[in-house]
C-alpha cells in the first residue's frame, strides 16, 4: 500500500550495508507526508492510498477478511497475532470479535503443527479503536486483524543466545511468562537465529492458515458477513445502540464547509447517505430541503463509532498500579473533532428517497453588491479560497471584527472560488474602518533529521489549504537568514531532538547534530527583530527555553498513575473575538494526546525578570467537564483552567504556543483555525507602521 515506503527504507539499508548504520533508521518518513500513520488513517481517509484502498474494500470487493501484516511483535515472540487484548468496542458485532478469534487460534495451530515457536496473543493490540487499517475493516463487519512479525533489523541476521530470553514478557506483561507455555503463549521461542528467511516463513505460515480456514468454512464466512449486515440494518430500525437516524442540516452549522468534509469522509468509507429533497419532519423537528440523512445500514457500527462519543473502560497494568495504555486513541469521534451539528432521531420517520454519490460543496458565492468581498472567520475553505486570491494577485486586509476583506480582484473570480468550495463571501462597498494589511504568509517549516510524523502532517494540512512554506533544516535554521520569513513553524517534537539531534556515531555524520545553541540563538533573534514562531505539544519546552516565555508545562514530571490521558477529546474553551481565535466557537473540542496544558508563571517567579510582557491566552481547558469521550486520569487535578494556546511578545515579534496538536492527523477540522490564523497575522501590518 506504500511502494515509495518500501524503496526508501530498502534504499537506506542498501547504502548503508556493511557500514556501522547498516540497522539505523531513514532519516525522512517512508510515506511522502505520514510516515506509519498511513496505517493510523482509516476513519479521515485524508491520504491517497488510503482511499485507493478503502474503495477497493468498501466499494467493489466487500472482503470477508482483511488481514494486514506488521512488524515486529513484542519481544520474544516470533509472530503477535488474534485473539487481541481487551477491551472490545461496543459497536463491533460480536461475530466480527469471534470470527478473528477463530482465524487467530486456526494461526497458532498451523505454527503448531509446523513446529514453529512464538506464536503469541492477547497482547499489546486491543480492539478498541476505529482507525487503523486493521481496525476500520472490523466496523464494517469484515474480520480485520493483524499479524506483527519479528524481524530484526531490515535483512540483517540476528542471533539470540538463551540467557538473552526474559523471563515475561515485559513491564506490561509481567504476567505472561515468556519461557513456558501457556494458554496465550503455547510454544514459547527460547533463542537462535532469526535471519530474514525466518520471517518470511512465518508471516507464509500464518497467511497459507487463514487462506485453508475461510476456504474450508467459505459458506460460514460469507453467511455471517450477510448476517450481521441484515442484523445491523434491524439495529438500526430498532434504533438499538444508537438512534434511527442522524440528520445533518448544513444551514444549522458553524462552519458548513467541515459539514461537508464531514460527510465526504464518511462516503469514502461507503456509508449511505440520503439528502432530502423537500421539507421534512423528523423527532418533532422541521427540515428543509437539502438536509443530509444517515439511517438504517450494514455498516452502521462505523457511523455510530465515528458520532456518538464513548467511555474508555478504565485499566490498569495491577490492581492500584498504573493505567494499562490503550494500543492508540480512546476516543476520536470525527463529529466531534470535525465539530459537526447532528441531531440524533431515535423515532422511525420516512427517510428521503434520494441516495447520495458524491457530496457537492455547500452553497457559497458573493453575496450582494461593491467591490470589496468580506470572508467570515468561522469557514475553514475560506483559507484555501483566500490563498487562491492572494495567489491571484488580490490585497487582503484583517478587520477588527475578525472578518477578513479581500480587494482587487473581480468579483467573478471571487464568486467562483466561494462556489467551488463551498464558502460564502459578502460584498461590501469599502473595507471596514481599521482593517490592517495582510498577505501571503512566507511560512517557514522546521524539519530535523529525526522522520518526525508530526511535520509531515504540517506539510500536508499546509498543502492542502495551499498555504505556500518552505523547509528549513538544521543548518539553514543554525546559520540561515531568518528575516525573509514571517513565521517559524515548530511541529511537535522534543526540545533535546530539535537542539541536539542524532548523536555522533548513531548516523551518518550528514544526519548528526541538531539546531544547537547557535540555531536556538538565531532563532530569538528572528522573533526579537518581529518574526512569529508557532510551536505546539513537544516542541513548545523548546520555545519556552528559546525565549525564555513565562510558562511552564503543567503536566511535566506527572507519573501515569496520577495523569494519563493517552488520547481522548477534552473540551477546551476560546475567546473567538481574539484573531488567534477567529472562527473558532466559544466552546470547541481539541485532540489530547499525551499533549500538554501551559501554566502562566508569575513574574515574581521568574525572578522579576520580563514582568512587562502580556501574556495572552485565547484557549484554555474547562475547570469541569473536560472529558468528551475516551479515558482521562487526572485531569481535573492537572489540566482544569490552565491555557491551551498562548500568545506572548518577544521583542518585537510573537510567540505563539499550543499544549495540543491543532492539527492532529489531519482530523480535527474545528481547531484548524488555531494553525491558520496565527499565519497571517504573522503578516498583518503593525498599528501605526509597515509590514516587515
Amino acid at each position: 500500500m506504500n511502494p515509495d515506503g518500501l524503496d526508501i527504507v530498502r534504499d537506506w539499508y542498501t547504502k548503508n550495508l556493511g557500514t556501522p548504520f547498516e540497522t539505523t533508521t531513514p532519516p525522512e518518513l517512508y510515506h511522502h507526508y505520514i510516515g506509519h500513520d498511513n496505517n493510523r488513517d482509516w476513519a479521515m481517509f485524508t491520504q491517497v492510498e488510503t482511499q485507493a484502498v478503502a474503495r477497493q474494500l468498501y466499494k467493489v470487493w466487500y472482503p470477508q477478511v482483511v488481514y494486514n501484516h506488521h512488524q515486529s511483535g513484542p519481544f520474544p515472540s516470533r509472530i503477535w497475532g488474534p485473539p487481541m487484548k481487551d477491551p472490545v468496542n461496543p459497536n463491533l458485532d460480536p461475530l466480527v470479535v469471534s470470527t478473528i478469534n477463530q482465524i487467530g487460534e486456526a494461526m497458532r495451530k498451523r505454527f503448531d503443527e509446523e513446529d514453529k515457536p512464538g506464536y503469541s496473543s492477547h497482547m499489546l493490540y486491543d480492539i478498541w479503536w476505529n482507525g487503523s487499517m486493521r481496525g476500520g475493516p472490523d466496523f464494517h463487519n469484515m474480520a480485520g486483524f493483524l499479524t506483527e512479525t519479528s524481524l530484526y533489523r531490515y535483512a540483517t541476521p540476528r542471533c539470540y543466545a538463551p540467557e538473552e530470553i526474559p523471563e515475561t514478557f515485559g513491564e506490561r506483561h509481567k504476567n505472561l511468562p515468556a519461557k513456558i507455555p501457556s494458554v496465550n503463549y503455547t510454544n514459547p521461542w527460547l533463542g537462535g537465529c532469526w535471519p530474514l528467511r525466518k520471517p518470511v516463513e512465518y508471516m507464509l505460515t500464518a497467511s497459507r492458515a487463514t487462506l485453508d480456514l475461510t476456504a474450508r468454512l467459505k459458506e460460514d464466512f460469507l453467511y455471517n458477513i450477510w448476517r450481521m449486515g441484515t442484523r445491523q440494518i434491524a439495529r438500526g430500525e430498532k434504533a438499538q445502540g444508537g438512534p434511527f437516524a442522524y440528520v445533518i442540516d448544513l444551514g444549522a452549522q458553524h462552519d458548513p464547509t467541515r459539514s461537508v468534509e464531514f460527510l465526504r469522509t464518511f462516503r469514502i468509507a461507503n456509508i449511505e447517505i440520503r439528502q432530502a429533497d423537500a421539507p421534512f419532519t423528523a423527532g418533532g423537528k422541521s427540515y428543509p430541503a437539502g438536509t443530509y440523512v444517515i439511517g438504517p445500514q450494514s455498516f452502521r457500527p462505523y457511523v455510530v463509532d465515528l458520532i456518538e462519543a464513548k467511555k474508555f473502560p478504565e485499566r490498569r497494568l495491577y490492581p492500584g498500579g498504573p493505567p494499562d495504555p490503550p494500543y492508540d486513541m480512546t476516543g476520536y469521534e470525527l463529529s466531534y473533532q470535525m465539530g459537526v451539528k447532528i441531531d440524533r432521531v431515535t423515532e422511525p420517520f420516512a427517510l428521503p428517497a434520494r441516495v447520495v454519490d458524491e457530496i457537492p460543496p455547500a452553497p457559497g458565492g458573493v453575496q450582494g453588491t461593491g467591490t470589496a468581498f468580506s470572508l467570515a472567520p468561522n469557514q475553514n475553505m475560506g483559507v484555501k479560497a483566500l490563498n487562491r486570491l492572494l495567489k491571484a494577485g488580490a490585497t487582503a486586509s484583517w478587520a477588527p471584527d475578525n472578518t477578513i476583506v479581500v480587494q482587487g480582484v473581480a468579483r467573478d473570480a471571487v464568486d467562483q472560488q466561494g462556489k467551488a468550495l463551498g464558502v460564502v463571501f459578502k460584498a461590501l462597498d469599502t473595507a471596514p474602518t481599521g482593517a490592517r494589511a495582510i498577505r501571503a504568509p512566507r511560512i517557514a517549516l522546521y524539519k530535523s533529521h529525526r522522520a518526525n510524523m508530526d511535520e509531515g502532517w504540517t506539510r500536508w494540512i499546509l498543502d492542502q489549504y495551499e498555504f505556500p512554506h518552505t523547509t528549513v533544516t538544521n543548518a539553514d535554521v543554525r546559520t540561515g537568514d531568518l528575516s525573509k520569513f514571517d513565521v517559524l513553524l515548530f511541529a511537535d517534537e522534543s526540545e533535546d531532538t530539535i537542539l541536539n539531534g542524532h548523536l555522533a556515531g548513531t548516523m551518518p555524520p550528514e544526519f548528526v547534530g541538531g539546531i544547537g545553541m547557535e540555531g536556538a540563538a538565531n532563532v530569538r533573534r528572528f522573533v526579537e527583530r518581529g518574526g512569529w514562531l508557532v510551536a505546539w505539544d513537544t516542541a513548545v519546552d523548546f520555545a519556552i527555553r528559546a525565549l525564555e516565555l513565562p510558562l511552564r508545562n503543567a503536566v511535566s514530571g506527572t507519573r501515569p498513575n496520577e495523569f494519563f490521558i493517552p488520547g481522548s477529546l477534552l473540551r477546551i474553551t476560546t475567546k473567538p473575538e481574539n484573531p488567534l481565535a477567529a472562527g473558532m466557537e466559544a466552546s470547541a473540542v481539541a485532540m489530547f494526546s499525551d499533549s500538554q496544558a501551559l501554566q502562566v508563571v508569575p513574574p515574581a517567579a521568574e525572578g522579576g525578570k520580563r514582568a512587562e510582557r502580556t501574556v495572552d491566552v485565547y484557549a484554555e481547558f474547562p475547570r469541569q467537564d473536560l472529558l468528551v469521550s475516551g479515558w482521562e486520569l487526572g485531569a481535573s487535578r492537572f489540566i482544569a483552567g490552565r491555557a491551551a494556546a498562548v500568545r506572548v511578545p518577544v521583542g518585537r515579534g510573537q510567540a505563539v504556543v499550543m499544549g495540543i496538536r491543532p492539527h492532529w492527523r489531519g482530523q480535527p477540522h474545528n481547531t484548524f483555525k488555531l494553525l491558520f490564523n496565527p499565519l497571517y497575522l504573522s503578516t498583518q501590518e503593525p498599528a501605526g507602521g509597515t509590514a516587515r
